[in-house]
């Protein structure tokens, strides 16, 4: 584990948000000896989610580091990339990469964090600055804290209490995803894949798969998949309303799909994907979709409240790069208050280094979905609020 030093001038942090941002930052923190407290919306431990995350540098260090967590053995290798055409052909690149969960990570810095700090099925109302800390109001219970950190994800509700510019804005398109057991897959099928990264990309569309951890602490694998298609406001009103005929707004979780909405899906696949990853949509019992977002802000600190990860900048899927930068946000973050002789000096220049990190990022994921011919028109309406 790691050596600290003490922190002056913070004894108390308060986290809102307890999904992959949120717990990053309290693991750090709880590390520095400060007193951390994670207030987090959702009621239970959530399921795992299944979705796919390419294992990047800085999250494979902080799960040795912080969690005490071997990443190897909680992620699967690939070997190679692999380019189909839209005949079912395919060519290959030599590309050594791991792939891990969002459980796997979430586990992980939730088996490490003290039980006792994290607060589920609890709402933050209210946040507001006072000269030595920031007063948060939850339940109808006020909280003096030396430091907020809004860690409360794409649709923060508290964003604009630091950045008013920071609202995210529609893409023009979605990603469909889907996670399908290792064993229900068809044996060559399972084969062609395996220990491969693979893509398609068509006109205006991409496709990509790869296996990734089962549960915790198991050696059964799963293939996750995500389908990039366009889709006009009206169209992803119509994705994300469930088989109930209720809005959830930017994404809908597996198992709610309409039952139109997915039988296009199965329509589409068969007449635009090759058919090896046709077959991975037809085997997908319970697809689910996200919008696309882009959100980027002007600052991350207001006195002594802070954004962080998609709280902060709301990153394109196709960087990869989504979890990492809410790690590096953290370990930036607790390098920085060791580091600064006082809190001031700290968090300006963490602030000064996520921002430039964070529009960098930005600025790559709409080069991306520009290239792949995804992205929305300029005159199309693309705020979410």
């Amino acid at each position: 584990m790691l050596a600290v030093t003490g922190v002056a001038d913070i004894k108390t942090v308060g986290i809102v948000g307890g999904s992959l941002g949120g717990l990053f930052q309290a693991v750090a923190l709880a590390e520095l000896g400060l007193d951390v407290t994670v207030w987090e919306r959702s009621a239970g431990r959530p399921d795992d989610r299944g979705a796919g995350i390419v294992l990047q540098p800085g999250v494979a260090w902080f799960l040795s580091m912080f969690c005490g967590v071997d990443p190897d053995r909680i992620s699967v290798p690939v070997t190679h990339r692999q380019f189909f055409t839209r005949d079912g052909r395919s060519h290959h690149t030599l590309m050594r990469q791991r792939m891990i969960s969002w459980g796997a990570i979430y586990t992980s810095l939730r088996d490490r964090l003290d039980v006792a700090r994290y607060h589920d099925g609890q709402h933050v109302t209210a946040l507001t600055s006072r000269p030595d800390g920031v007063a948060v109001e939850v339940g109808g219970a006020v909280h003096s804290v030396d430091l907020a950190i809004v860690a409360d994800g794409s649709a923060s509700r508290h964003r604009g209490l630091v950045a008013p510019d920071g609202v995210p804005r529609y893409a023009g398109y979605v990603a469909y995803r889907g996670v399908i057991d290792e064993a229900e897959l068809p044996g060559e099928l399972s084969a062609s894949l395996r220990d491969r990264f693979s893509f398609y990309d068509g006109d205006q569309t991409q496709f990509l798969c790869y296996f990734i951890p089962g549960d915790f602490g198991t050696t059964r694998r799963r293939m996750n998949w995500v389908w990039y298609v366009r889709a006009d406001a009206a169209g992803l009103d119509r994705i994300t309303t469930n088989r109930d005929g209720i809005a959830h707004g930017p994404s809908l979780p597996p198992g709610l799909i309409a039952p139109q909405v997915h039988a296009e899906l199965l329509a589409r696949a068969r007449t635009s994907l090759p058919q090896p990853l046709r077959r991975l949509v037809e085997h997908t019992r319970e697809p689910f979709a996200q919008a696309i977002l882009d959100g980027r802000v002007s600052r991350m600190r207001k006195d002594r409240m802070l954004l962080t990860g998609d709280a902060a900048f709301v990153v394109r899927p196709h960087t990869a790069a989504s979890a990492e930068k809410a790690a590096t946000d953290a370990i930036a973050l607790f390098t920085a208050l060791q580091q600064f002789p006082s809190v001031d000096a700290a968090l300006q220049a963490w602030e000064k280094d996520r921002l430039a990190e964070g529009a960098a990022l930005y600025r790559h994921g709409v080069s991306l979905g520009h290239r792949l011919g995804l992205s929305a028109p300029a005159a199309m309406p693309d705020r979410i609020g």
